[in-house]
Formats: C-alpha cells, sequence, structure tokens
C-alpha cells in the first residue's frame, strides 16, 4: 500500500517555463533496450517479481527510463533518510504512550493498547518520499512508515534490465536488507489485507524470498493471527511477520487479544507504533508542539513543509488562501483523502473544508510546495523520489513520475540509478 504525495505548480506542464530549466541534480535516461526487450522485461516483472498491476486503463504504467542521481545527490538523500529514520524512532519511543499526542496524530485511542504491547525490537521498514522544488531544495511531504510498498518494482527493474541498460548504479540492497533482517526468526507470517491484490503481490515476493533463505513461511490475514501456545498465523508458529495491513485497521480484527498477547513475542515488521510517524498529522505536531528532541528539530525546519492541524476556526482563511493548501487526512489509501486546493474547484474545496471541518481530529493543512519538472522522452513530468530504509540504514529508490502535479496509483514506476562518472 503506497502513500500518496502531492505537488502543485503554478501552470500546467504544457506552459510551465521552468519545464526547460537544467536540473543538474539528475537527468531522465531512456534504457538501453530494444521494444521487444522492454516487453520481455514486463513480462518478467509480472511472472518473477509479481508484479500484477503495471497497467491501468490500458496504459502501462512502468516507463522504460530511468531518473539519474548525481552522487552527490545520492550521497546526500541517503544521509537525510537515515538521519530521519533514527529521528522517527526517538519519536516513536518519546511518546508511543502518550495518550495525548497519540490522539493529536488522529490515531483511535483504542490502540493504545497495541503500542503498549508490542516488543521494544521491532523490525523498521520505511520510505521517505523527496521533492525538488523550484527553488533547488529537497522536501520530503510525507513519510510512508506503515506499509511502505513497490519493492517489487525497485528489485525487480534492477536485476532484469541490469545496470549498464539503466544507465548508473542501483544502490541500496533492498532485497537482502528485508531478508536479513529475519535472520533470527524461523517461521515467517506475512500478513496483508486479503481483499487487495496489490498488497498480495509484494507479501507473496517478500515470502519467495523468504523461503529460498531457508525460512518456514505462511500467507494469511492479520485475523488470522492467533495464540497457541506462541504465535500461530493460519495454524502455523511464526516468531517473525512481515504487517502489509494499515495499521489504523488494527481496531477491526476480532483477534484483538491474540495480537496483544503475541506483539511482545512476534518480530513485527511494521509494529503499530509506525502510525505516529505515518500519520499526516504528524508534521503538524511536530511544529506545534515540542514531542522532538532538539537534535532533530533542526532536521525538520529544513526538509519538512509547514503542517498545520486542522483549526475548524480557520476555516474562511483555507477558502481564501485555496491554492497555497493541500488537505489531508491523517491516514488514507493512495491519494482517495487527499485534496490539493489548486487543483480544485471552488465548490470541490468548499465541501472538502466543511467535512473536515466535522472530523477536524482526522485532517491536516499542509502548505503547497512546486516541484520542479524533470524531462522525459515524453515530455516534462513531476517526480518523486523514494528512498527505502531498513532498520535505519539506506535500502534502496522507489520512484514515480506524473505528468500533472498529484501523484496517486496512476503514476508512473521510474527506475532511479546513480551515475558512475
Amino acid at each position: 500500500m503506497a502513500n500518496v504525495e502531492t505537488m502543485v505548480s503554478p501552470t500546467a506542464v504544457a506552459d510551465s517555463a521552468i519545464a526547460a530549466l537544467p536540473c543538474p541534480e539528475m537527468r531522465a535516461q531512456r534504457w538501453g533496450i530494444s521494444g521487444p526487450e522492454f516487453r520481455d522485461v514486463l513480462r518478467t516483472l509480472a511472472l518473477r517479481y509479481n508484479k500484477w498491476d503495471m497497467n491501468l486503463q490500458g496504459v502501462c504504467r512502468v516507463l522504460p527510463e530511468s531518473i539519474v542521481l548525481s552522487r552527490s545527490t545520492h550521497a546526500h538523500l541517503v544521509e537525510v533518510t537515515e538521519a530521519f529514520a533514527v529521528a522517527v524512532r526517538r519519536f516513536e519511543a518519546r511518546t508511543r504512550r502518550d495518550p495525548a499526542v497519540v490522539a493529536a496524530l488522529g490515531i483511535d485511542l483504542k490502540l493504545m493498547p497495541f503500542l503498549d504491547a508490542e516488543s521494544a525490537h521491532e523490525l523498521a521498514f520505511c520510505r521517505a518520499d523527496f521533492f525538488l522544488t523550484e527553488d533547488g531544495r529537497w522536501v520530503i511531504s510525507e513519510f510512508n512508515e506503515d506499509v511502505p510498498g513497490g519493492f517489487n518494482e525497485a528489485v525487480g527493474v534492477g536485476e532484469t534490465v541490469g545496470e549498464s541498460a539503466l544507465g548508473g548504479r542501483v544502490e541500496g540492497a533492498l532485497k537482502q536488507s528485508m531478508v536479513s533482517a529475519f535472520d533470527d526468526c524461523d517461521g515467517v507470517g506475512m500478513m496483508f489485507a486479503t481483499a487487495f491484490s496489490e498488497d498480495l503481490q509484494h507479501c507473496s515476493l517478500l515470502e519467495r524470498w523468504l523461503h529460498e533463505a531457508g525460512h518456514a513461511t505462511v500467507l494469511g490475514s492479520p485475523e488470522q493471527l492467533e495464540w497457541r501456545w506462541g504465535p500461530r498465523l493460519a495454524g502455523q508458529r511464526v516468531d517473525g511477520a512481515f504487517r502489509f495491513y494499515p495499521g489504523e485497521w488494527l481496531v477491526l480484527l476480532p483477534n484483538a487479544n491474540a495480537w496483544l498477547r503475541a506483539l511482545p513475542r512476534l518480530r513485527l515488521m511494521n509494529p503499530p507504533v509506525r502510525l505516529l510517524a505515518q500519520s499526516k498529522r504528524s508534521f503538524g505536531v511536530w511544529q506545534t508542539s515540542h514531542p522532538l528532541e532538539p537534535q532533530d528539530r533542526h532536521l525538520c525546519e529544513r526538509y519538512l513543509p509547514r503542517t498545520d492541524l486542522f483549526d475548524p476556526g480557520q476555516v474562511e482563511r483555507y477558502r481564501s488562501e485555496r491554492e497555497q493548501w493541500v488537505l489531508k487526512r491523517a491516514f488514507g489509501r493512495m491519494g482517495d483523502s487527499v485534496l490539493i486546493g489548486a487543483l480544485a474547484t471552488p465548490a470541490e474545496w468548499d465541501a472538502a473544508l466543511a467535512f473536515a471541518g466535522a472530523h477536524a481530529q482526522e485532517f491536516a493543512m499542509q502548505e503547497r510546495f512546486r516541484v520542479r519538472p524533470l524531462q522525459f522522452q515524453g515530455g516534462p513530468m513531476y517526480p518523486t523520489i523514494g528512498a527505502y530504509a531498513v532498520n535505519g540504514k539506506f535500502a534502496g529508490y522507489y520512484s514515480r513520475v506524473a505528468a500533472q502535479p498529484f501523484i496517486t496509483h496512476e503514476a508512473y514506476y521510474v527506475a532511479t540509478v546513480v551515475e558512475t562518472a
């Protein structure tokens, strides 16, 4: 499950004067393969890497192009990603048992027992999504801390196409990092939202990798977790698990008691505490109160956009400043609860503000930032560079581009590599 990022340019892509400006930090490069070879790559992605949703509305959503980062840009993104991974873990440790902070993040307080029960040695898998703005700054719109996806594409394209054709080095051992995280586990379960095939494609691929590494594995629903002399998933004993199921949905499970018994014993990637940074209200909490360590505050001031907790008393200002804001629900799925003021009609914006005003604890207002387009074969597009971290260490890239300044499930996947010279 991928979360959504928001990007707004002052004009449409076709009319944007800045689209022609050079971008020294990164460039696009077409893969060095033929049309038939590209079709073979797509077939391999579908059959070997479980990429089942590459076609949407009759359009292939995998571009045969790469984003090539300069070595200095790559080093910078790695440094920032790892610094935030540490900062987020400190934030979690400091606030996970504070109901005031948990509530401010829009998290159901019924999850407090889950946060209290989980082990202090849980596994971490996250992705920070970076945007290069028109004035040359890197900005992170939100963290994907709960159930970050895309790793089937990120690993599959690198292994299938090869660095020579991609135009640079594939950095970060994503597959090995994820598998190695479970080295101390014999039985590993993959828990996912069984109604969504895009979730199954990730879990079944990771299951294959773990099985090849010698682990006993099992796929199942979170509802199938039970306690019988230890945690079991779908009847099979597990001591580790990969959760690809939205954390805010855990309160709906009928087997909460089994979860509370299993959490102290289960090495879980990712545990429920990841909701604290996953919430789209987290930036607002960090910027308006003091739940961060002092050494982390400067990091946030430099890389995070201004974010306000939704204030019903400011609706008139939000209405008059529509083009300056993005309305975000604390938790949502692939853009279904995000509205960019500049891309909405006044009527749509008014209706959204009215709904958010009635559910203020669930929404945040994020200040719009202008993203620099990048020139691809088909014209200028808007990129987001996703950087993975596993247990705090950079593990690879997952990037997407869109022809409009709004990235959703309809965006195109584009490989990300690092220049070799």
